[in-house]
């Protein structure tokens, strides 16, 4: 395995960002030539933390599953408001895509994933690959910096009545009145995003399920690729939903029943980005 991190820096962020790489080696039994799907992981944290709980152990889940991961460290409140993130997540993509042969990394198949907040991060990038304001600065057209696919976890979404309110405040500050619509996934769905994978679980009292059923009425009615899993209970935060996310004394928080949702994923991605499908693995 390839592990190494990167700064990448981008314009108007007081820091850089760091991006951790999980890439499988490519051994001769598994064909000296193979492309994987890369997979783009935004842990949550609310636009204030990031929650190492949906980082490094999703990142090394997928990659004994085959796939090149990476764990992008964005920048959050305060020092960090829009489109500070979303132009870091942009930033990475383009990153994996350009450095698609040191990764063993399929450039046609570069999908974030985010939890939460960072799930909200990830349908940014989905949706909103094309702004000016985020992707301008980046010096580059924005076909560079679309996504191929995304996956939004228990993800914040809309700034209405359902709206986890804190995370909106902190990612948009004094500009939240002017923002909160543009930031609102819901609102921003169009028929140029790439296929989405979205899950939840119906009992959510931090970020209502009603997030990502928005969400997804939004993608059925625009026509966009999309995969729904509501699973019956969990709390917020599980991330995998096994023993290697909780600690010994937040055992009790775990929910077995939603720890489907990774094979769930991996079969959507398999379907979507496998190598049997035509086109995988070839250079852009």
């Amino acid at each position: 395995m390839l592990y190494e991190t990167v700064r990448l820096s981008v314009p108007g962020a007081e820091e850089a960002a760091e991006l951790t790489v999980y890439a499988p080696d490519n051994f001769p039994e598994l064909g000296p030539g193979r492309l994987r799907p890369a997979l783009i992981i935004c842990p949550g944290g609310g636009y204030e933390f990031l929650s190492d709980r949906e980082g490094e152990p999703v990142a090394l889940r997928f990659a004994g599953l085959g796939y090149a991961a990476f764990v992008l460290r964005y920048s959050v409140a305060p020092a960090a408001r829009w489109p500070i993130p979303q132009r870091q997540l942009l930033a990475a993509i383009d990153f994996v895509r350009t450095n698609w042969e040191r990764y063993h990394a399929d450039p046609h198949a570069v999908i974030p994933m985010g939890f939460s907040a960072g799930g909200h991060l990830a349908g940014c990038a989905a949706a909103m690959w094309n702004k000016p304001e985020i992707y301008r600065p980046l010096k580059k057209k924005s076909p560079a910096f679309r996504p191929d696919g995304a996956i939004l976890c228990y993800s914040v979404v809309t700034g209405g009545d359902m709206a986890h309110g804190s995370s909106f405040a902190a990612l948009l500050g004094e500009r939240y009145e002017e923002l909160v619509e543009t930031a609102s996934l819901e609102k921003r769905v169009n028929r140029r995003m790439p296929p989405v994978f979205l899950w939840h679980t119906a009992d959510d009292v931090t970020v209502p399920v009603e997030n990502t059923l928005q969400l997804a009425r939004a993608l059925e009615a625009k026509g966009v690729s999309h995969e729904l899993h509501i699973y019956p209970h969990g709390v917020h935060g599980q991330s995998l939903a096994d023993r290697t996310v909780f600690a010994p004394d937040q055992l009790h928080r775990l929910s077995v029943s939603c720890s489907v949702w990774v094979s769930h994923c991996d079969a959507w991605l398999q379907r979507n980005f496998g190598e049997g499908r035509t086109g995988a693995g070839e250079a852009r």
